[in-house]
């Protein structure tokens, strides 16, 4: 393949500029551009994701690690040991959470709309991660990963760092007074959310009337230009005359 920077470089670009970018470095590719130009323009939710993994590396690497151990913790359970499963199952779900908001700014800066189905996509993701392939090129969304199921994880091994994490981990369970106050929290968040969906949807509208005005002024503007030329001929007649 050629040169992993450049690779690399592709996938971190605007998804409008994947499909010239890669063309033009599977031309530069000599004997392995066949190979380049092979590779799929990432959709929405997966180029949302890789760029989580190239602007936000602490988020994505918490996030894998976090999975990591509940995988562990799976393992430790088949084989019997008891492990604080729930702790590690809700510390996986607050660094999918903290991901998801991470790559809804990440898609609200490129202008690209975080539809229910965008986003869905996009936790589908994050949930099934680390997945396979290197990290930061996906093209596709991934499938959810149910922890439940551990036993087709098995088949992909274990680290032994992530099940020897799982032995030292024990995080603290939250106190009941820190569990309503990220109770709170969380439904001050979903405030928020609410109020600036609402506030985007204003804004959405206030541009279509705008770019209907523009149309308007844009065809206003033809006319007269088209009335201009018609009076210059007119007046060259009667000039002529």
């Amino acid at each position: 393949m050629s040169n992993e920077r450049d690779l690399d470089t592709l996938f971190q670009l605007p998804l409008g500029e994947f499909t010239d970018a890669r063309n033009a470095l599977a031309r530069a590719g000599g004997k392995h551009g066949a190979a380049i130009k092979a590779l799929e323009k990432p959709s929405a939710p997966a180029w949302a994701v890789n760029q989580l993994y190239w602007r936000q590396p602490r988020a994505y690497d918490k996030l894998v690690r976090a999975s990591d151990r509940v995988r562990a913790a799976h393992a430790h359970t088949l084989r019997g040991r008891k492990v604080d499963l729930h702790t590690l199952e809700l510390q996986h779900t607050a660094a999918v959470k903290e991901a998801a908001e991470h790559v809804r700014a990440i898609l609200a800066r490129a202008g690209d709309p975080a539809t229910p189905a965008t986003m869905k996509a996009v936790l589908d993701t994050l949930q099934a991660l680390p997945g396979g392939g290197h990290p930061g090129r996906l093209s596709k969304a991934l499938a959810p990963i149910g922890f439940g199921a551990f036993d087709a994880l098995m088949k992909g091994g274990v680290s032994s760092k992530a099940l020897a994490e799982v032995v030292t981990f024990a995080p603290p369970k939250p106190k009941p007074d820190e569990a309503a106050a990220a109770e709170r929290a969380d439904e001050a968040a979903a405030k928020r959310r609410r109020a600036l969906d609402a506030q985007s949807k204003k804004l959405a509208l206030a541009l279509t009337a705008a770019r209907a005005k523009c149309e308007r002024a844009a065809a206003d503007v033809a006319r007269l230009e088209s009335e201009s030329r018609a009076l210059d001929r007119e007046r060259e007649d009667i000039r002529r005359r």
